[in-house]
């Protein structure tokens, strides 16, 4: 069972990796980004309003601070400023300090002037760094009350520094935010397991169609219907499977009837074979030796021989191995094969290749024009011409054995490419058949035909052209 779902497990799970690496991605990218963007938005707010409130200290002030402890009239000054610019919801404390980081007036009237504050330490390095009239902010961190803050630092001059805490709590929010991808990513995760979930049905419901529709196959029921309803890629699966169906088929038919002929030929000379043995016991009973049945059983058997062996050709899987066949050569060499006969016969070849070469395996290209070569001499009594040409023509590659003999019959001409149909007393009926076979496994088509001055017939092999190598 587990193995049935092998698919189905796995896209579902990889859909979930996918999902859960996403969301990670997503969700981690989107809080830095908003975490980025709303910093950026606080950094430039607390320093707008560090650089505000400068503006509006009165630098007298500044240096009757340097002289030492400040004046009733210098707190009270500082006191109305800070209390025009400090907004409880967004400024907590508003104050000036020194390089020693002690405060010298304070927004919180209780504070005790004069004091280090001790929380400015952590920001030292930014505080040094700045040049006078110039502003920066810190980190945003967490105050003793829980809330969100950071602060904002201007340097007045040589020896003060302006320093306001702003209030951060949106930055609560951003943190929110990241909780909010996380559910979005849960929920994407749980979509995602029923998407694959769907997903893989959608593949293994018309799989497991094609497995049956395959084990009706195997069973040898060609019978068997298409599977319908299949899309795409698996829909060309169906089809390709189809088609295999229809092939063996027409072989399991195409064998049905060679064992049907087959038994049909044997059984002929087998009976012939038994009524020779009966006569060669009759005459061994009486004292008499007759050769001649002797050597006609051995000629029956070479004959059953024969056909058992140009059967076991016929069926035999066909390895082709295509490349150039020169057409040239091997016309020159089926010339010489027939070079006696056709002298005997008054037979005259001729040969007119305008195509020189085929992509073709060269040994089943002379097996094929060795067989309508010696069938066209076969069709020729006293005398004649056979014509083997070759051109390209509709975008095919053609070889075409013509001859001038007596031509082939009207019903005969469907029949010429079945195994075992033969007109002649001592033919197997199978050169023909193995020739369109050979033809068919090398991407070709054997074809025939009467000639049109009622002389003769004309095979053609017909190899459509492609750029093959």
């Amino acid at each position: 069972m587990q193995s049935r779902q092998y698919y189905k497990i796995r896209i579902i799970i990889t859909f979930s990796i996918v999902t859960i690496i996403l969301v990670i991605v997503l969700s981690r990218v989107g809080y830095i980004f908003i975490s980025n963007l709303y910093l950026t938005q606080l950094t430039e707010q607390v320093n707008i309003v560090t650089k505000l409130i400068s503006k509006e200290i009165d630098r007298n002030y500044l240096d009757v601070l340097q002289l030492g402890n400040p004046t009733s009239t210098t707190k009270e000054y500082f006191k109305v400023l800070f209390q025009k610019n400090l907004d409880t919801l967004l400024h907590s404390e508003i104050f000036v300090f020194d390089e020693e980081f002690k405060v010298a007036v304070h927004s919180d009237t209780s504070f005790a002037l004069g004091s280090e504050e001790p929380r400015l330490s952590i920001n030292q390095k930014e505080i040094e760094e700045l040049r006078v009239n110039e502003a920066s902010a810190s980190m945003p961190f967490k105050g003793d009350d829980g809330n969100w803050y950071l602060w904002g630092f201007y340097r007045l001059n040589g020896n003060y520094w302006l320093a306001v805490r702003e209030s951060a709590a949106r930055f609560e929010k951003v943190d929110e935010f990241s909780r909010t991808f996380w559910y979005i990513g849960l929920t994407g995760i749980l979509i995602s397991v029923f998407a694959g979930w769907l997903m893989s049905r959608s593949i293994t419901k018309p799989l497991n169609k094609l497995v049956k529709f395959s084990s009706e196959i195997g069973k040898g029921n060609f019978s068997a219907i298409h599977p319908e309803k299949m899309h795409g890629e698996i829909a060309l699966l169906a089809d390709a499977m189809d088609d295999m169906k229809k092939d063996l088929s027409e072989n399991q038919k195409e064998r049905e009837n060679l064992l049907a002929q087959i038994a049909h030929e044997i059984r002929n000379p087998l009976g012939g074979i038994e009524l020779l043995v009966n006569l060669v016991k009759e005459n061994q009973s009486s004292g008499e030796k007759n050769k001649e049945y002797l050597e006609r059983i051995l000629k029956e058997v070479n004959g059953l021989k024969s056909l058992i062996n140009s059967y076991l050709n016929y069926s035999r899987p066909v390895q082709t191995n295509p490349g150039w066949a020169d057409v040239n050569k091997i016309s020159l060499e089926i010339e010489n094969i027939f070079k006696s006969r056709l002298q005997s016969e008054n037979v005259k070849l001729n040969c007119n290749l305008e195509l020189k070469k085929i992509w073709f395996d060269e040994g089943h290209l002379r097996n094929v024009l060795l067989n309508l070569v010696s069938n066209s001499l076969d069709s020729l009594s006293g005398g004649g011409n056979i014509l083997i040409e070759s051109y390209s023509k509709n975008g095919n590659w053609i070889i075409s054995v013509k001859d001038s003999g007596s031509g082939i019959s009207e019903e005969n001409l469907s029949l010429v490419f079945n195994p075992f149909f033969t007109t002649k007393k001592d033919g197997t009926g199978l050169g023909l058949a193995i020739s369109k076979k050979l033809c068919k496994e090398n991407k070709a088509d054997l074809t025939v035909s009467n000639n049109p001055d009622s002389s003769g017939s004309t095979f053609m092999i017909v190899k459509e052209i492609k750029n093959e190598s």
